[in-house]
């Protein structure tokens, strides 16, 4: 067995050292660079993840919007059983006016616009409209039949055969029970004909959805005011619309041209299409981010964004006004 002499072992002590500070700053020099790159990283896939959620929330939201739309003028002019021909009135009328002459009169105009107007209709409840977009007015009965009591204040709409002869009632309700006018009956005489819930909607832009309090913002909105009640936010982000009639001036139920505007309360009565065109945007805006951009909006012709950073996409869809389209087309 070899014994290592004592200067050979005091050698191979001193080789056994600790780092040296040089070594030391070198390693956390590194650390911090991989620690800069981590958290760069981590900013970076926020902020995509944060874009996407923005981006979906846009979608989701313009699409909603016009699903809403959608479902509302596909419904427009239904009246239950009635499917018969409507006496116009003289004017257009109020699409807040709640009276029982404006509302027996007004559902011979399912659909109703406003082409950018300087002032929008009932204005003390169309409140805080954004100026330069169009209104929406929508007349139909609800599909549900009422089976309870009525609401004191609400609107109803009976349709049913009186003197032998199909037809309907729109009156307000004044306690739970029918109202005195709605005395129509079913085809077997003896039973009363069924009661809807009938609806007069105003579609348009808002500046804000939540627009009072210490909780106000500047979000453009659809909001929709509903037989002549307060006004009501229902998507957020929607910050324009625009909406071409189809008219028929042929009778077979089929737009036979497209304006923004019909005019005349004879036009109206043959609105039987609408391209609906909606500009969306993003709640938030995008740092770094500026829109330039030029969106189309039909014969409304184009709007190009002011330059800021918000996010913008335009959703169009043709759609048909069943009710008084299938009449015709029969």
């Amino acid at each position: 067995m070899n014994t290592p002499r004592p200067g050979q072992q005091l050698l191979h002590r001193s080789r056994q050292r600790g780092m040296t500070l040089v070594e030391w700053m070198v390693s956390i020099t590194i650390g911090l660079f991989l620690l800069a790159g981590l958290a760069l990283l981590f900013q970076h896939q926020s902020g995509a993840q944060l874009e996407l959620e923005k981006s979906s929330r846009q979608i989701e939201n313009g699409r909603y919007a016009m699903q809403l739309l959608r479902n509302d003028i596909e419904l427009a002019g239904y009246a239950g059983e009635f499917g018969g021909s409507i006496t116009p009135p003289g004017t257009l009328p109020d699409p807040c006016a709640i009276t029982s002459v404006d509302l027996q009169s007004g559902l011979a105009l399912p659909v109703q616009g406003y082409d950018v107007p300087a002032s929008p209709p009932c204005s003390t409840k169309v409140s805080y409209y954004k100026g330069g977009t169009d209104l929406l007015v929508i007349r139909r009965a609800d599909p549900e039949v009422i089976t309870g009591s009525l609401t004191a204040g609400e609107t109803y709409i009976q349709s049913g055969i009186k003197n032998q002869a199909l037809t309907y009632v729109i009156d307000l309700a004044a306690g739970t029970g029918l109202p005195a006018s709605f005395d129509l009956k079913k085809k077997d005489g003896a039973s009363a004909a069924p009661v809807r819930k009938y609806l007069v909607r105003v579609y348009y832009i808002g500046t804000c959805s939540q627009c009072t309090g210490s909780n106000a913002d500047s979000i453009p909105t659809l909001r929709v005011v509903e037989n002549g009640g307060s006004s009501q936010p229902l998507v957020e982000g929607i910050e324009n619309l625009q909406i071409d009639y189809g008219v028929d001036t042929t009778a077979d139920g089929a737009p036979d041209s497209f304006s923004t505007d019909p005019g005349t309360v004879a036009n109206w009565t043959n609105v039987m299409a609408l391209r609906v065109h909606l500009l969306a945007r993003n709640n938030a805006p995008t740092g770094g981010y500026s829109d330039t951009k030029t969106y189309s909006l039909g014969l409304a012709g184009n709007t190009t964004a002011t330059n800021d950073a918000y996010k913008r996409h335009v959703f169009s869809q043709l759609i048909r006004v069943v009710n008084p389209s299938a009449r015709r087309d029969q």
